[in-house]
């Protein structure tokens, strides 16, 4: 009796080491970092993990666990800034490719037409936001783990499943291998927020449409002994009409049993109704709720497992795991979707190299700065990056699916305003990619205040050195009467500009987000005033007009990596430039002239150079900083009339709200102008930035007396409650110019104010 008891001693003891377990996620969007908290109170109790599986968000986590990721590695992950630009689509300024961005635009929304269908000739946005971004951070977290795995997720560090839905056939996909990366992009697709994809011709969205609780795969593949599920939704709830992000919750939960078999089942939950389902900003408050929720059911979840998995030994594991994943380097990569003259552009644009050699391979990091060139416009799209590993030579290989957008686009914008800047923006554009880019443009502004049109063309070339020619035809008409408050500028309240001109540039990189160009101006410009503003209300009176037909050249080199086109928080904006501007003056007085005669022409020339530095960079995570210094430097003479010399010389307008309106006294033909901008950060997108800026011109660096150089300095100051929405800043501004008299200015805009640049450059 006593070596039964002892063999049945020892075969329940070899019963429980044995004892297996499964760990279920749910989706729930940025409610599933809950699932991070929920690894972390099981791991420091050494509770085993040897299934995973999970839906939407819970594959993600799954996912990584699955390939040896820590619960402090994921916290890490989530809280840092590359989840911002998952969620977002937005490209870190980093990779911007400022050689194909030139040229902002007031467009809030952009229509793409493909003139050669026979229905639907809209093509219309899929999804709110563009998945390149996680689409590669996928690529480089997964796929050293698919290759290692040779596609088995058997193989993983952690045994893995999870759930995609093929709402064509109305049924759940199981992903057991193939790319994990791939798999957990399908499976966290939600509708209408991410772009599907494809497989077998078949469109695959977020799992949790037909399944958001996986837990049958992991009992029909492994039938584990015990199963742990971590849920962090209701379930179907009724959603707020108002509220796209609870809609799409809701139809992504339809189809779920969260009901685990009660002899094996352990569950851990919370309902968060303080946490919507792209919150990712509150990441550490869900990942604590997780740990505390799983640590409160500790004794229980110990009393139904009795195995034990060390700390050090699990370690160890990692250790040896994940030294053994191959490094992402690649060899070869493949080009299909597009013809082969535009297969031959993008490779000259991509200017990677292929081949076996150690000099020819390049790295993800590599092929991530160099993949961002080519989207950067936005002319060419790309599917999920296929990347397949060849153990015979130890090095990747990359399969890329791109293809064109609609060659015709028509973009709305402009702007809404409190002032007389209600702006209404209309763009043509026509793209033709073939060996070479080319693009069609025309532009129109129209308002009050300020009408311009742009016709013209630009082609982009990738030989050995990258370049660009353009040419264009710029009209501007600025009738400051229209902007400028009277109470302000009373001396030039009466003053409009036809500006008239013809540029040609061609330029070249010199970096990512730097660029060089020499642009020639050929044109004639048009100044109406009144020497003597006071009889502008007269009737039957005629303004004075200065004609001046001119041409000019221009070398400039420019930096720019800002965050937003405009109030900006992050990046620098920096230009270096020097021009000369020859041409003939010719006056006409108005009706009333009672000046001094006049010559019929004079001949005007002059040199000049500028410097100006725009710089943002992060104090904390609520607060930024920012600086401005522009210098202009010219030998620009003196016309017939001040009025003349003052409307044709450098401007000093740092803010939005200054290009908008005439100031006189910030015009000099040599001027420093200095800012500082601290930024008071409530999110990313909804700030405070305040502004000020001094203005010292020509007479106040020449004057030696101080109260005359006193006299001549001036200060702006601006304070904007700003907003960025996805179609263009909201700012409500608060603005005051050391003028007389001195007065405060509250404006709001939504939109862009910008404007065409003018024919004398400065």
């Amino acid at each position: 009796m006593k070596y039964v008891l002892t063999l049945f001693l020892a075969l329940f003891s070899l019963g429980l080491s044995a004892q297996r377990v499964g760990l279920v996620l749910s989706g729930g969007g940025a409610k599933g970092l809950y699932h991070i908290g929920v690894l972390k109170a099981l791991e420091e109790n050494e509770i085993p993990i040897d299934y995973v599986s999970g839906t939407s968000m819970g594959s993600i986590v799954a996912g990584l666990y699955a390939i040896g990721y820590t619960p402090d590695e994921m916290a890490d992950l989530f809280e840092s800034e590359q989840v911002r630009y998952w969620m977002s689509g937005k490209i870190e300024s980093r990779y911007f490719y400022y050689f194909k961005r030139m040229t902002p635009t007031p467009a809030m929304v952009t229509l793409n037409l493909n003139l050669k269908a026979k229905k639907n000739i809209a093509v219309l946005p899929t999804n709110l936001i563009p998945s390149t971004q996680i689409d590669l951070s996928f690529n480089e977290i997964f796929d050293p783990a698919s290759a290692e795995s040779k596609g088995d997720f058997n193989n993983l560090f952690v045994p893995f499943r999870c759930i995609a839905s093929d709402v064509y056939n109305k049924r759940e996909v199981v992903f057991r291998h193939g790319d994990i990366g791939r798999a957990i992009r399908a499976s966290m697709t939600i509708p209408l927020v991410f772009r599907p994809l494809k497989q077998d011709s078949i469109l695959l969205y977020d799992g949790g449409i037909y399944n958001n609780f996986p837990w049958q795969v992991l009992e029909e593949d492994f039938d584990p002994d015990v199963l742990i599920g971590s849920k962090c939704v209701s379930g179907v709830k009724n959603p707020d009409e108002n509220n796209l992000m609870e809609q799409v919750e809701a139809i992504t939960m339809m189809h779920t049993d969260y009901n685990l078999p009660e002899d094996k089942g352990i569950m851990i939950e919370r309902v968060f109704e303080d946490v919507g389902m792209l919150d990712f900003a509150q990441a550490r408050y869900i990942i604590e709720k997780g740990y505390e929720d799983a640590m409160a059911r500790m004794d229980s979840i110990k009393a139904r497992i009795p195995r034990r998995v060390g700390s050090d030994e699990l370690h160890n594991r990692r250790l040896v795991y994940r030294s053994g994943l191959p490094e992402l380097v690649f060899d070869d990569y493949r080009i299909q979707g597009l013809n082969s003259q535009q297969v031959k552009y993008v490779r000259r644009m991509l200017g990677l190299k292929k081949g076996k050699d150690e000099n020819e391979v390049f790295s993800f990091p590599e092929f991530k700065s160099e993949y961002f060139k080519i989207l950067s416009e936005g002319e060419i799209t790309g599917d999920y990056p296929r990347m397949t590993y060849d153990d015979t030579t130890g090095y990747f290989s990359v399969d890329l699916t791109l293809r064109t957008r609609p060659s015709f686009r028509i973009m709305l914008g402009g702007n809404i305003s409190s002032t007389s800047l209600n702006q209404a923006y209309v763009g043509l554009e026509y793209k033709l990619l073939d060996k070479n880019a080319y693009s069609f443009r025309f532009g129109g502004n129209f308002s009050t205040l300020y009408t311009s049109i742009l016709l013209g063309m630009r082609g982009d070339f990738f030989l050995r050195k990258p370049f660009y020619y353009d040419l264009y035809f710029v009209y501007n008409r600025y009738n400051y009467k229209n902007g400028s408050p009277q109470s302000l500028f009373r001396k030039y309240g009466y003053n409009k500009l036809n500006d008239n001109y013809l540029t040609a540039s061609v330029g070249f990189p010199l970096g990512r987000s730097s660029v060089f160009q020499v642009k020639g101006n050929v044109g004639r410009n048009n100044y109406f005033y009144f020497t003597d503003p006071a009889r502008q209300y007269e009737e039957g009176v005629k303004s004075e007009r200065t004609k001046f037909d001119f041409y000019g050249v221009q070398a400039e080199v420019t930096k720019q990596t800002l965050n937003f086109t405009l109030y900006p928080t992050r990046g620098i904006h920096q230009t270096a430039s020097v021009v000369y501007v020859h041409g003939k003056e010719n006056f006409h007085p108005g009706n009333v002239y009672t000046g001094t005669a006049f010559p019929e022409s004079s001949r005007r020339k002059w040199f000049g150079g500028r410097f100006m530095r725009e710089e943002y960079f992060p104090v904390s995570r609520w607060f930024s900083f920012g600086y401005l210094v522009d210098c202009v430097i010219s030998s620009h003479p003196d016309f017939y009339t001040e009025h003349a010399t003052n409307f044709t010389a450098p401007a000093f307008t740092p803010t939005p709200f200054s290009q908008t309106v005439y100031l006189d006294k910030f015009r000099s033909n040599t001027f420093v102008g200095a800012g500082l901008m601290p930024t008071f950060e409530f999110t990313e997108n909804f700030y405070l930035k305040n502004s000020g800026y001094l203005f010292l011109p020509e007479e106040y660096l020449r004057f030696r007396d101080k109260d005359r150089r006193k006299e001549r300095m001036r200060y702006m100051l601006s304070s904007s409650l700003v907003y960025q929405t996805p179609i263009g800043p909201a700012s409500l501004t608060l603005s005051r110019f050391d003028m007389n008299p001195k007065k405060w200015f509250l404006v709001f805009n939504f939109g862009y104010t910008l404007f065409n640049k003018k024919g004398l450059f400065y």
